[in-house]
């Protein structure tokens, strides 16, 4: 046996091994050992506590200074055709600025105010703008919208950034301000970004709409922000308008009135009114006026000057009040209902006369004779195409007549579309007519 193998037999024969009783063991088969904890001191304990206090208020106090200081608290929007966004914390402290077109970076350019508070921020945006020439006298609105989950923290900064630039019209500066309290959302922020608009911009075309539904987002999303104050005109429900927004790219509301009492004749009026429009791609003025009992509405390009519509009628109303003034509310009533049927009547009547025409028209090119030389084709097709060219100009005139009536309350919504659909019928009759003709004399103009 080799030296190794001998120590290691050594050492294995000099273990001794306790003495185990095999049936005591046999009875503690199953029982648990509790191994007994030694207790933690008192001051061990509180050393932990201590720690997670500590712990828990530097998380309060890094909560807090995150929440009053690092998080968005407001996004107010600037827009005059520069479009900025600016994001401000608890305190009121710019967080951020976003220039939203290439207009905005101009503006931005060599600008940094992240940690002003907003008046400044203001001040040095809207001064920017004045020094570029994105406010002058010509175009002197500004759009701020203020988006806040709480309405009254969004109403305060809102009054607090107007506050701040009425002190700047009061300095002599000429600016209108147009200023709201939104509520953003994913749905607008899609519906602006399709019309490459801001959401601020949109909700003001959407009080618009609300005040004309003829109006439509595809006709006022490229109007400036100064055209649209202008189109604002009276109180508009949620926005508040302070100083006035510049009409001089426009020949005035004067100017206006004045060209429509020229062409009718009159040099002083009972009552009347202008208010800006927005009609077919132009800027219109809509002037009415009485005079004599009678009632003017005219339709004014407000660049041009030009008479885009006229039309005049007899005041109802003035008729019924030059009556004895002892009549009841119920007659009131009466006559007013009278009144109202009286209309409907005489534009059903006219309507129906049009609609004649129309098929009358289209009766007598059926039946012509197919031209013998083109002459002949020529002139006939000439003929006829004037025709049906006077009576489609009649129907347009008068489709924005009933389009005005219904503007001023006069014609309700249902009367309006009833109207509309006839007169559509009419055109599609004129526009068959003039199929016939050109296939009857071979001639297409």
């Amino acid at each position: 046996m080799s030296k190794i193998k001998k120590k290691i037999k050594g050492a294995f024969n000099s273990i001794v091994l306790p003495d185990f009783d095999m049936n005591n063991l046999e009875k503690r088969k199953g029982m648990v050992l509790v191994k007994e904890e030694r207790k933690k001191s008192k001051k061990g304990l509180w050393i932990t506590l201590s720690a997670c206090v500590a712990v828990c208020v530097c998380l309060f106090i890094g909560l807090g200074y995150f929440n009053n200081n690092m998080k968005v608290a407001s996004t107010i929007g600037i827009d005059v055709n520069p479009s900025i966004t600016v994001t401000v914390n608890k305190k009121e402290k710019v967080l951020d600025v976003t220039a939203n077109n290439d207009d905005a970076k101009i503006i931005l350019e060599g600008m940094d105010i992240a940690g002003s508070d907003i008046n400044v921020a203001i001040n040095a945006l809207i001064g920017s703008m004045v020094k570029n020439g994105y406010i002058d006298e010509l175009a002197n609105s500004i759009l701020i919208s203020v988006d806040n989950p709480n309405s009254a923290e969004s109403e305060a900064l809102r009054q607090k950034i107007v506050d701040e630039l009425n002190a700047f019209i009061n300095s002599g500066n000429n600016i209108s301000v147009v200023s709201q309290s939104i509520t953003s959302s994913s749905d607008k922020e899609a519906l602006a970004n399709s019309y490459g608009i801001s959401v601020g911009k949109l909700e003001l075309i959407e009080k618009l709409i609300a005040k004309n539904n003829l109006y439509t987002y595809e006709e006022l999303k490229d109007l400036s922000i100064n055209e649209l104050n202008l189109l604002l005109g009276s109180a508009t429900e949620n926005v508040t308008t302070s100083g006035s927004a510049s009409d001089k790219s426009y020949i005035g509301k004067d100017k206006a009135l004045e060209i429509a009492l020229s062409d009718a004749g009159v040099s002083s009026v009972t009552w009347s009114e202008v208010e800006m429009d927005y009609d077919d791609g132009f800027m219109t003025y809509e002037v009415e006026f009485t005079y004599n009992n009678r009632e003017y509405d005219y339709e004014i390009n407000a660049t041009t000057g030009d008479i885009l519509e006229s039309n005049r009628e007899y005041d109802d109303d003035a008729n019924t009040n030059s009556g004895s003034s002892s009549n009841s509310n119920s007659s009131s009533s009466s006559s007013s209902n009278n009144s109202s049927s009286n209309t409907t009547s005489s534009i059903s009547s006219t309507i129906s006369g049009y609609e004649s025409e129309a098929e009358s028209i289209l009766s007598s090119i059926n039946n012509i004779a197919t031209p013998s030389n083109r002459n002949d084709a020529l002139s006939l097709y000439r003929e006829w195409e004037s025709k049906i060219e006077s009576l489609d100009n009649e129907l347009d005139n008068y489709d924005d007549t009933l389009e005005r009536m219904y503007k001023r309350g006069e014609l309700s919504r249902s009367d309006y579309n009833s109207y509309e659909r006839q007169i559509e019928a009419i055109e599609n009759t004129l526009e068959q007519a003039e199929e016939t003709l050109e296939y009857r004399t071979g001639y297409d103009d």
